[in-house]
């Protein structure tokens, strides 16, 4: 089916085996197809005359023959190569639809060598641990089915965490939050650097002395809003930066092996009601601040199908990638904490997938496994109070959409 011709002959293989397989496949590139229009589409390399095209789309590169490149440069040795590492229609939706967003026919190219930044080399599964406390045993069997690669725990975490963690995963990735309470009523109260770091060091301690692998430290969470310090602390991102600079210089010298992180910001608009600075402001201004981090976490919300593929909402990382496209990045929460559980279940698992092998995002962690707080718990939690699993674990280690090759 050809959508166009010259000047750039571009043709998308389509991992289908049928022609039903093939028009769903298909359907999911329209949208990028009408912006860029000259573009053919197959399911079958042997028919293709690759001396016509320029560039060749490979999508779900695990599904075509190992010697398909070599191939296609025999025919073609000029031909160059894009590759869409996702495994079913929906994920191939979400990064084209990101792709025509910022006018990237090909996706941000760049020649950076991920490996050494990021040795797993794929996005972790992850989940945020117990937002206010030690993981409790209902915590572990939430762990377990939901077959997760990472967990984000808070300092409240013990080494009797990390044990029961590494009996189910041996390999889990661990990052961790050093904890402190800014509220004061409804909004903040002032918290200094220095005592930032006096209160959460001994815990850190605790914690990276037990257990050399844990690297990963988030520096505090959501800056841009008031409860987390946002007007008492610190009036913009400016400000902020300075603060977090004072906090992780302090940290690296007490742990030059630890890698910190900027935190994730709350994302939207300025909100009066919400006591939100808008992210895009924030981390603007910000920016020179979390230049000097060693990674970048991001916060990513959404409460509808739409909101997901949106790139101010769900899709935020593909900004945070053209601001910062040499750092390591990690979606350190994100969630829908509106639909059903099972439609968020299925949302999270496709969002996982669609995440899976973007150069140098080291992982997503939906919030939160559980929560005592009454009014999150309902909203958030992958297990309530009572012990009872909500039936999101289950469907995220089914891999429905994933499958690693």
């Amino acid at each position: 089916m050809s959508l166009g011709g010259p000047p750039e002959a571009q043709i998308i293989l389509l991992p289908a085996r049928t022609p039903a397989e093939s028009s769903a496949w298909g359907s999911a590139a329209m949208e990028y197809a009408a912006a860029f229009q000259t573009i053919d589409f197959s399911r079958d390399p042997e028919r293709v005359d690759w001396r016509g095209y320029q560039r060749v789309t490979i999508v779900r590169p695990g599904f075509w023959p190992p010697d398909l490149t070599l191939v296609i440069k025999q025919a073609n040795p000029d031909i160059k190569f894009d590759r869409i590492p996702v495994d079913t229609p929906e994920a191939l939706q979400l990064v084209l639809h990101v792709r025509v967003y910022y006018g990237w026919r090909y996706g941000p190219q760049t020649s950076r060598d991920w490996s050494a930044a990021w040795p797993y080399g794929h996005a972790l599964i992850g989940l945020h641990g117990r937002s206010d406390g030690e993981l409790q045993p209902p915590d572990y069997e939430v762990v377990r089915a939901a077959k997760l690669e990472a967990l984000k725990l808070t300092t409240h975490a013990t080494p009797a965490s990390l044990d029961k963690l590494r009996q189910i995963n041996p390999n889990m990735f661990i990052m961790l939050r050093p904890y402190v309470d800014f509220r004061r009523g409804q909004g903040s109260r002032a918290v200094a650097p220095e005592d930032f770091v006096r209160w959460t060091v001994d815990d850190l301690d605790r914690l990276l002395s037990y257990d050399k692998t844990l690297r990963y430290v988030e520096i505090h969470n959501e800056p841009n809003v008031t409860i987390e310090g946002l007007g008492t602390n610190w009036k913009d991102g400016y400000e902020f930066g300075d603060w977090f600079l004072t906090v992780m210089n302090l940290y690296r010298r007490r742990f030059p092996d630890a890698l910190f992180g900027f935190p994730g910001l709350s994302p939207g608009p300025t909100s009066d009601f919400q006591g939100r600075l808008a992210s895009d402001l924030f981390i603007q201004q910000a920016t020179s601040a979390a230049q000097q981090a060693d990674w970048v976490g991001i916060h990513a919300y959404w409460v509808n199908e739409r909101e997901l593929s949106d790139v101010s909402l769900g899709l935020d990382f593909a900004r945070y990638r053209e601001r910062f496209p040499e750092k390591v990045l990690f979606v350190t929460e994100f969630g829908n904490p509106v639909q059903a559980k099972e439609v968020a279940a299925d949302q999270y698992s496709r969002y996982y997938a669609m995440l899976r092998h973007l150069p140098g995002l080291g992982g997503a962690f939906a919030y939160v496994l559980s929560t005592s707080d009454p009014t999150e718990s309902p909203r958030w939690a992958w297990r309530d109070e009572k012990g009872q699993d909500m039936g999101i674990a289950g469907i995220v280690g089914q891999r429905r959409y994933l499958k690693d090759r």
